[in-house]
């Protein structure tokens, strides 16, 4: 069965918090306001690239690289969808894409901020070539790592086989 691929339109958003509730089943309140962050950002402002991945005609996944300072040489990564999908190629197809498009923005590092308790995403990005980077837990929040990713023609060469 393939994975297809579609450019993110406005009608997808009522698709994203079903696919992030599948991704972190433990945290469905926080995955609500993530949600409303994603709707609120300034895309006349800063870039972003986001994606739905479609297999048989259902929603199955997420991917976006978005600018979330001035330096647009650092891009935010998402990869969204559940675990069993996650580890089955949909992720690294995601992956793959928002690589391709962090490069042709000329970004030269990726990062992404995920739960501690995440072992999914933990698993996924560092299998991706990430470096953990640190841990903290914000203000009211539950514990959270960041990673890492240096983009670079053989990341993208390594990642792209």
């Amino acid at each position: 069965m393939s994975i297809l691929l579609k450019a993110f339109r406005q009608e997808a958003w009522d698709l994203l918090l079903g696919l992030a509730n599948q991704a972190v089943p433990f945290a469905p309140q926080e995955n609500a306001e993530w949600l409303e962050f994603r709707k609120a950002f300034d895309e006349t402002k800063y870039y972003r690239r986001h994606y739905i991945a479609w297999q048989e005609e259902q929603p199955i996944g997420y991917g976006c690289v978005e600018q979330q300072s001035d330096d647009a040489e650092c891009l935010r990564g998402f990869v969204v969808c559940g675990a069993e999908r996650m580890s089955t190629g949909v992720g690294k197809e995601l992956f793959e894409r928002l690589l391709a498009d962090a490069k042709g923005m000329g970004a030269m590092h990726l990062w992404a901020r995920e739960y501690e308790a995440d072992d999914v995403a933990r698993r996924f990005f560092l299998g991706c070539g990430f470096q953990e980077a640190k841990r903290f837990t914000p203000p009211g929040e539950k514990p959270v790592v960041v990673y890492t990713y240096q983009v670079s023609t053989e990341n993208a060469a390594q990642h792209s086989a």
